[in-house]
């Protein structure tokens, strides 16, 4: 083996997952928790929680998806459609439940009042902002999702399509993480 070549042997490889792994169970475990919260809204929280997360980590894996997309790598289409179609499916489940535990963060004496009254400044831009910023990422993935079936796996023939789709992946990604970001300060300063 030359001295700049490195190869992973099973062992590296092994690590690597496993590394993975326990990235993924305990990045899972940070909603989990919420079910266990003494709070009237723990299983709405719960589920938005799990949603989320998985939206993100879903997201982020299509991130790396996406860059040959956009550089004009040839990329195996077939899977991709699939992890595309579950990342629209996982910022639906997203949107939907956050809706559902916004009723709860509007409610009388719900987290948006004793913010208001606490920190309104941060209300005012911090959650306006999450508000419709949340909102972006379900409809971006849904037309990749529709682009990647529509056209088919003939699309790789079509750089234009394929950086189209690279590119909506990306600015997908990148609502979702600011919108789960704001979500997680939001959730800090006071718990559904």
């Amino acid at each position: 083996m030359s001295a700049g070549h490195y190869t992973h042997d099973n062992f590296g490889k092994t690590v690597i997952r496993s590394q993975v792994a326990i990235a993924l169970i305990l990045l899972l475990c940070l909603p989990l928790a919420n079910f266990w919260f003494p709070s009237a809204y723990s299983i709405k929280a719960g589920i938005h929680g799990l949603s989320a997360i998985a939206a993100l980590i879903v997201g982020t894996y299509l991130t790396h998806r996406a860059l040959p997309l956009v550089k004009g790598v040839q990329v195996q289409l077939q899977s991709l459609r699939r992890w595309v179609l579950a990342a629209t499916l996982l910022n639906l489940a997203g949107a939907i439940s956050g809706n559902w535990i916004y009723m709860s963060y509007r409610g009388q004496d719900g987290p948006r009042d004793w913010i208001l009254e606490r920190v309104p400044a941060i209300h005012n831009v911090l959650m306006e902002f999450k508000e419709f910023v949340s909102l972006f990422p379900f409809p971006l993935m849904l037309s990749a999702t529709a682009l990647l079936y529509y056209y088919g796996l003939p699309m790789q023939t079509r750089r234009d399509l394929c950086r189209l789709v690279g590119i909506t992946i990306l600015v997908s990604w990148s609502f979702l993480l600011l919108g789960f970001v704001v979500g997680l300060v939001l959730a800090k300063l006071r718990f559904v």
